[in-house]
């Protein structure tokens, strides 16, 4: 863990830790130009190369900043670590806004949920495969990010299916009241904020995430008030 963000070490770069790290960073922005209808990209926009844009309206503009750090240490003469972040341009969310509803995702799959804030009825559901890591409106021409609850696999399962109010009632199975998550109500629920680290086909993930009681949590050697979920996908 590094005392600075990805974005802050590209800006820095280069430079050198006082243990002999070399540090080197890249940064690479570009625009999609995608159809709000349909989805489709009609174009992208780059420093180097930017096509011609169909006079079709509305466009949405989504904005991606690419940063890559490489990290070089000159003891053992190897390449130690190299990431890559996306982080995509968006409007903060508006506390005043009256969003209507509730994103509960996932941390160990693609698993998301989303719910009526008011009456805790379930909306849609989608798995999409991979970790959701954020959440966004469609915002005039832009984005502007939604809130969202992340929890661990097997808790948004149990919240999920073990709290329908009424089981003879068609789909009772997805129906939860969303304050029973967000007010923690039921002491046998308690909610706990850990860090959840998971792997996603060769690569390590991790994602701050809320569990309930009963979950297998291992703790680290290194840190031992961090405890962490052993579930990855």
């Amino acid at each position: 863990k590094l005392p600075f963000t990805i974005p802050e070490l590209v800006q820095s770069a280069p430079c050198r830790s006082s243990d002999g790290m070399l540090y080197t960073g890249k940064k690479h922005d570009m625009w999609f130009v995608v159809d709000p209808e349909t989805g489709e990209k009609q174009t992208s926009l780059t420093t180097s190369s930017s096509e011609s844009i169909c006079p079709n309206t509305p466009l949405l503009y989504i904005g991606r900043t690419e940063y890559m750090v490489t990290m070089f240490d000159t003891k053992t003469q190897e390449l130690r670590w190299n990431a890559t972040y996306n982080d995509y341009s968006a409007h903060p969310y508006d506390e005043k806004q009256d969003y209507k509803m509730a994103h509960l995702v996932s941390s160990g799959d693609g698993l998301m949920v989303t719910v009526d804030r008011e009456s805790g009825d379930v909306l849609w559901t989608q798995n999409y495969g991979s970790p959701v890591v954020g959440v966004y409106l469609y915002y005039e021409d832009s984005l502007r990010h939604a809130p969202h609850l992340s929890l661990a696999m097997e808790t948004l399962r149990f919240l999920t299916f073990s709290s329908a109010k009424d089981q003879a009632e068609a789909h009772s199975t997805l129906k939860w009241s969303y304050q029973f998550v967000t007010e923690q109500a039921s002491a046998q629920t308690q909610l706990i904020p850990t860090l959840y680290v998971g792997k996603l086909d060769s690569h390590l993930y991790a994602s701050t995430s809320l569990v309930h009681r009963g979950v297998s949590l291992v703790v680290s050697a290194a840190h031992n008030t961090t405890p962490c979920s052993n579930k990855g996908h």
